[in-house]
């Protein structure tokens, strides 16, 4: 076990030495001082190995930024419905050289699966957004035109993607919509149908693991596969038993007639990189009921973990890897008994009801109590990983999969795989009504803990050393059997708590990287939060409210009605509490666009004020109206021009304004001076800027989108979203401080002496 550990260490080492180089230096030389003491000396050369591993490994080619290629290929995947289209895997065979094997194609409409096409494809690799936990979409391609059709291929995958889709689409046009989302997510992995409320449900209830095939999926239709196997051969008359038991013992039988079953439902849910890790770790299991080793849970755990990383270094900065060896080692430690040993349902049995009987009720009250062990220890594991990556934790998780999971797991799951395996071979799903109605089931128990008063509660950005600390805690634990090293964990929780309970709310305004759009936050002292502008899709400005745990917008200012700052609107009033919607009054709404939010229509001389700041509104003025120009510059002009004062330092907001409404402007004179500038549009030029901005006398300057521009004010230390990343401004006592994602948050690689100090200084801080 030491050596498989010791070649995980030496592969994470290697990643953490990027970071901190003394500090990984200091952990080898304790890790080699543990391995000489337990005389384990062949962990040394493991340690070697799994430093070695990521060096050796060819670095990942980037996709092609835009550009446009004939490539000759095949349709891999079931078409996934999209607005106006449709996106489908296609597996490149011929094609320029430094393109990627596969990749998703846009089109309008659905292709065969496995005939092969000549097509001419765009592809798309959009910019990075340097935004805190960016969430950047993958690249695609564009079909452009179809050059030509060929043959068909057959592979194992092909023909699985073939069924995949043939049961999708069945099961959509058999069942409720909402049902049959379900019944595709966990039979074939087909995710696409689920609606948004749904899947909120299911985050919220500390479920959405159940929407990802994955080892919960896999390991509990083992169990139930495993367990109807064995009672099947414990049924069989003892002299065939005694024949088998030559060869083979009952649990070994079952775990061998099971193989198939769990292959068949990897071929079924896509064979995806994490359905294949969770089938390492059947497999491994399998092998120990093989050979006899039911307790050696561990030694197999770090064998898988050995196996993935060996295969793939960089499986360590996977979610999916980190979630699930988390999930099955809380499991693992906390069902210990208290000598070291596992428990074992047999003798715990014997223990507790000496010369009695069990009956139904206490064999009913012990799966209960069993269950919801397991559950709480597999949740307090993954909960600080959750709420690190996704900046929420749910409070009804587990009692939510104490009831859900097992009907998902033991009933929806095995029902749906039979019901698919009956229809693929009859033409016929006999168990559709049962299977729809148990989907049901979990549908109306899902909605009922994700409606529940504090289901889910927003978690602010934390620093990383609370993460750390709180497993480096349970692994000492875990090696040294102490259990006041249990504190560890329990310390860093609350100190992390304190941290986020206890972080002041000076003005702070966060300029996001939208690309070239406009979005940006406002964190006013009394706790509000004003979002002015959304960006063409929301995406971005959710995943920083996320990171900020906030749940609330108090008002969402849009500016004008273009879509690069309106556009993500809809995003954010459907996803967030928002409480009122501000414009110039000049924009249409199409019918329940705001779905019942408020309305506030402002203009020129209107005052917002609170605690420790004030809202003045500049422009525009019923009386304005742009003389001259294109329709888009006379929305530009109509934008709402905002002055947020601080205690001490004032932030302008111009949206989109040109020529004509900065004349308009210019005569406020005085009230335009401002510390920071939001640089209107994008920092397009104009002869009239050079006016403006000296009535503005900016210190510091934002633009949206990428630099250089010759639109920005001379003298004023300009920042531009495209380039520096989000940037965030903040009140202080002694002007303001500013920072940008791209440069002030995360960590960095250790190039200088001061850089591993400066590592360690943002691995106790947020950004």
């Amino acid at each position: 076990m030491i050596p498989l550990a010791a070649f995980v260490s030496g592969t994470s080492l290697w990643y953490v030495f990027q970071y901190f180089p003394g500090l990984s230096v200091i952990a080898a030389l304790v890790a080699v001082a543990f391995i000489i003491r337990h005389k384990k000396y062949v962990a040394i050369i493991m340690l070697l190995l799994g430093l070695m591993s990521p060096a050796l490994r060819d670095p990942p080619q980037a996709p092609p930024f835009g550009g446009q290629a004939e490539v000759t290929g095949f349709f891999s995947a079931p078409a996934v419905r999209l607005k106006g289209g449709y996106s489908q895997g296609f597996r490149i065979m011929q094609g320029p050289e430094g393109l990627a094997t596969s990749v998703a194609v846009r089109s309008g409409r659905e292709f065969e699966i496995g005939r092969t096409h000549t097509l001419v494809l765009r592809f798309v690799n959009r910019a990075p957004r340097y935004n805190p936990r960016p969430d950047d979409p993958p690249p695609f391609a564009v079909l452009k035109r179809e050059t030509g059709t060929g043959g068909r291929v057959f592979t194992i995958g092909v023909l699985f993607n073939r069924m995949r889709d043939q049961l999708g689409r069945y099961v959509r046009g058999a069942m409720s919509p909402d049902a049959a989302a379900l019944v595709t997510a966990v039979t074939t992995g087909q995710r696409g149908a689920v609606s948004p409320e749904l899947r909120r449900d299911f985050n919220a209830s500390g479920l959405a693991h159940l929407l990802s095939i994955s080892g919960t999926h896999f390991g509990l239709l083992f169990v139930l596969v495993f367990g109807l196997f064995s009672l099947a051969l414990r049924c069989l008359p003892t002299a065939s038993l005694e024949r088998l038991s030559v060869y083979l013992s009952p649990a070994q039988a079952a775990a061998l007639m099971s193989l198939p079953l769990i292959l068949m439902y990897l071929g079924l849910s896509g064979g995806r990189i994490p359905t294949i890790r969770s089938l390492v770790m059947i497999l491994l299991a399998l092998f120990g009921l093989m050979v006899g080793r039911k307790g050696a849970w561990p030694g197999f755990l770090l064998m898988a973990a050995a196996l993935l990383v060996a295969w793939d270094p960089m499986v360590l900065y996977s979610l999916s890897f980190q979630l699930s060896f988390v999930a099955v080692a809380f499991i693992g430690f906390f069902m210990r008994r208290p000598g070291g040993r596992e428990e074992d349902d047999d003798e715990a049995e014997d223990e507790d009801n000496e010369g009695e009987q069990p009956g139904l009720r206490h064999a009913v009250l012990r799966y209960m109590g069993k269950s919801l062990g397991i559950t709480l220890s597999a949740v307090v594991g993954i909960t600080p990983l959750v709420a690190w990556h996704f900046n929420y934790a749910s409070l009804v998780s587990p009692l939510a999969n104490l009831f859900v999971t097992p009907i998902v797991g033991f009933v929806l799951v095995p029902l749906s795989l039979l019901g698919s395996a009956l229809y693929l071979i009859t033409g016929h799903y006999v168990l559709g009504p049962i299977v729809e109605a148990v989907a049901g089931l979990s549908i109306f128990l899902v909605r009922l803990f994700g409606s529940a008063p504090g289901a889910a509660v927003p978690v602010p950005a934390f620093p990383l050393a609370g993460l750390v600390f709180f497993y480096a805690g349970f692994l000492l634990y875990a090696v040294y059997k102490k259990k006041f090293l249990l504190l560890v964990p329990v310390i860093s929780v609350l100190v992390t708590l304190a941290v986020m309970l206890h972080a002041g709310t000076p003005l702070t305004v966060t300029f996001l990287d939208v690309g070239r759009a406009d979005a940006s936050v406002v964190e006013l002292p009394d706790r509000r939060v004003l979002v002015i502008d959304a960006g063409r899709n929301g995406r971005e400005v959710a995943g920083y409210l996320r990171a900020r745990g906030i749940s609330r917008i108090d008002a969402l200012v849009l500016t004008h009605s273009h879509a690069d700052h309106a556009g993500g609107a809809a995003k954010l009033i459907s996803a967030f509490n928002v409480r009122e919607v501000w414009d110039s009054g000049r924009l249409l709404y199409s019918p329940g666009a705001l779905g019942g939010v408020e309305r506030r229509v402002l203009k020129r001389g209107d005052v917002i004020e609170g605690r420790g700041y004030s809202i003045k509104v500049l422009h525009p003025y019923e009386g304005f109206y742009t003389s001259r120009g294109t329709k888009n510059t006379t929305i530009n002009n109509d934008s709402l021009v905002l002055k947020i004062q601080g205690t001490r330092r004032s932030f302008l907001f111009t949206g989109d304004v040109e020529a004509e409404a900065m004349r308009d402007i210019l005569h406020l004179g005085p009230v335009l001076k401002s510390d920071v500038l939001k640089v209107s549009h994008h920092g397009s030029w104009s002869p009239v800027l050079q006016g403006f901005f000296a009535s503005v006398a900016a210190s510091t300057a934002v633009v949206s989108g990428p630099g250089p521009r010759a639109g920005v004010p001379p003298g004023s230390k300009v920042y531009y979203s495209g380039r520096d990343g989000a940037v965030k401004i903040i009140e202080t006592p002694d002007g303001i401080r500013v920072s940008t994602a791209r440069h002030d948050a995360g960590l960095i690689r250790a190039r200088r002496p001061g850089d591993e100090m400066e590592n360690l200084r943002r691995l106790f801080t947020t950004w």
